[in-house]
């Protein structure tokens, strides 16, 4: 099938190129002023768990970089939508897109730019999305969750005893491996109302269950003292392993767990909540395509208004979008949405927002005559 050279031509315009250039450079500056702010952040974080005690300091720029990398997908949208408007602010303030007007240039050719490069766009962040952050926020987890083991035993020192955070148990260990990932000779009491409870074990680590979070202390060839010395009741148990939980998994890290897992496994698992988060994935390339469309009817600044009038309807734009997909997930990991309905509404919805402002004009007009007809 032959394709029109006005639809997709075989050689870029001076103009297109022009257009095409601005969309990038403005996309690199608000990328990276993005970056930099949600990178301290991040930072800020990781610092004051590092100075409470719950994250190693050794281990702050892995989680940083990898962190920061995940991030993207996230940014870029945004990123794409304030890159389109600004550069078409910019052409509109300074008369550009009325020259262009005059040379005979349709708005068609500037909407046609606009969803090339969105597209573009959309088909980097789709990848990011599916594939690559994924393993990126697997790796931080995997970080993360050998730091927080790493935290649990990080104020035992050999020879000592250590009291849990809770009080709830005496924890004493005669030796801790270089990357406090086990213990030796370990000796626990349990601090129980009734019956005593003490175990002793030559070996123990740390263990952090990945789908529910759950952090266990397992204890290995060692031996279990129930009651008190002399009673007719007295226990004692011999054991290879025997494990301990310790903290019960929070809902957030069911979630966290959730986005580590790949595409393909979260298909093949077709959960509700899977396929909630397989949708968020592909949303945010979708919302790019449309954002940019709706940033060509925020750029057309009015006179004396400036290139940035439009720079608050474009954030509280993006906010009532981002929120809608996020309540959207939500709705379809609790059943109350279908998932092949999905987040399909909350595109549509925008849709609609961009044909509004887009035509606004014509409907002011037709608003008229219907006003004009009434009376």
């Amino acid at each position: 099938m032959r394709v029109s050279s006005r639809v997709l031509p075989l050689r870029l315009s001076l103009i297109d190129r022009y257009m095409f250039r601005e969309f990038l450079l403005n996309l690199i500056a608000v990328t990276s002023v993005l970056w930099l702010i949600y990178v301290a952040t991040r930072f800020a974080r990781y610092l004051a768990q590092a100075a409470v005690g719950n994250l190693p300091a050794e281990v702050i720029f892995s989680l940083l970089w990898f962190s920061s990398l995940g991030a993207l997908s996230i940014l870029l949208p945004i990123a794409t939508f304030l890159a389109v408007m600004l550069s078409l602010g910019r052409m509109s303030s300074d008369s550009e897109l009325t020259v262009i007007a005059a040379c005979g240039i349709s708005g068609n050719r500037i909407m046609r730019n606009v969803a090339v490069f969105s597209g573009a766009m959309a088909i980097i962040i789709a990848w990011l999305a599916l594939f690559v952050v994924p393993q990126m926020n697997n790796d931080r987890y995997a970080i993360e969750e050998r730091a927080r083991v790493a935290a649990n035993t990080g104020g035992v020192v050999a020879g000592s005893f250590k009291e849990s955070r809770d009080g709830q148990w005496t924890f004493y260990s005669q030796g801790v491996s270089d990357d406090k990932q086990s213990m030796e000779n370990i000796f626990i009491e349990i601090h129980r109302s009734q019956r005593p409870l003490i175990f002793r074990a030559e070996r123990g680590h740390f263990e952090v269950d990945r789908m529910t979070g759950d952090k266990y202390l397992v204890l290995e060839n060692g031996y279990r003292y129930e009651g008190e010395a002399g009673d007719l009741d007295f226990v004692i148990a011999e054991y290879e392993s025997h494990s301990m939980l310790i903290e019960k998994g929070q809902q957030t890290e069911v979630r966290e767990r959730q986005r580590t897992m790949s595409s393909m496994e979260l298909w093949q698992r077709g959960h509700i909540r899977d396929l909630a988060e397989l949708q968020w994935r592909f949303s945010s390339a979708i919302m790019t395509v449309i954002l940019g469309l709706i940033a060509i009817t925020l750029a057309n600044a009015g006179p004396r208004q400036g290139r940035y009038a439009g720079f608050f309807p474009a954030v509280l734009i993006y906010i009532i979008y981002s929120n809608l997909l996020g309540v959207s997930r939500a709705w379809i990991s609790a059943g109350t949405l279908p998932p092949l309905f999905g987040a399909l509404w909350v595109h549509v919805l925008m849709l609609g927002v961009f044909a509004a402002l887009y035509y606004r004009q014509r409907l002011r007009i037709y608003w008229r005559q219907l006003k004009n007809n009434a009376t």
